[in-house]
């Protein structure tokens, strides 16, 4: 590779994440650019989805099953022929992006994006996202809904 181009996707396995690894993957090939795959053990809502109960045995689950995730990525990834490196981060989402994204020195973050509807839409703040636009420090941040 001769390319300084670095890119950053974030994937958490939702069809969002898939429409943009696809994208993305476009992307690295076009660009030839460096590519790492980012998945996060979310300490956070894993604590609101047991209840406040996270005990070993479910961190464990939740570890491994983001483990799959990033390992399924990978491999989609190099069966395209592109080379790129995996990484695991344990926290909140937008903070373990902005984190590898200024780590890596990466160019560019890529992450799935699925509209609110309904009430989700009425309750909610700020976009998930919002918060690493403000955080990427001058790197350009993509989000692909679903094709």
């Amino acid at each position: 590779m001769n390319s300084d181009q670095r890119i950053l996707i974030y994937y958490d396995g939702s069809a969002e994440a898939k429409s943009a690894l696809v994208r993305a993957g476009r992307m690295a090939v076009a660009l030839d650019a460096h590519t790492h795959v980012l998945t996060v053990v979310d300490t956070g809502t894993s604590v609101v989805s047991t209840a406040g109960l996270l005990c070993d045995l479910a961190y464990v689950g939740i570890e491994n099953t983001t483990r799959d995730l990033l390992k399924e990525a990978l491999d989609q990834m190099s069966e395209s022929g592109i080379v790129v490196s995996g990484h695991i981060a344990v926290g909140n989402v937008v903070e373990s992006i902005a984190r590898h994204a200024e780590m890596l020195d990466v160019d560019l973050l890529v992450v799935g994006y699925r509209n609110r509807r309904g009430f989700a839409r009425w309750l909610g703040g700020a976009a998930t996202y919002t918060g690493l636009v403000e955080r990427a420090k001058g790197r350009t941040v993509v989000t692909v809904p679903l094709e």
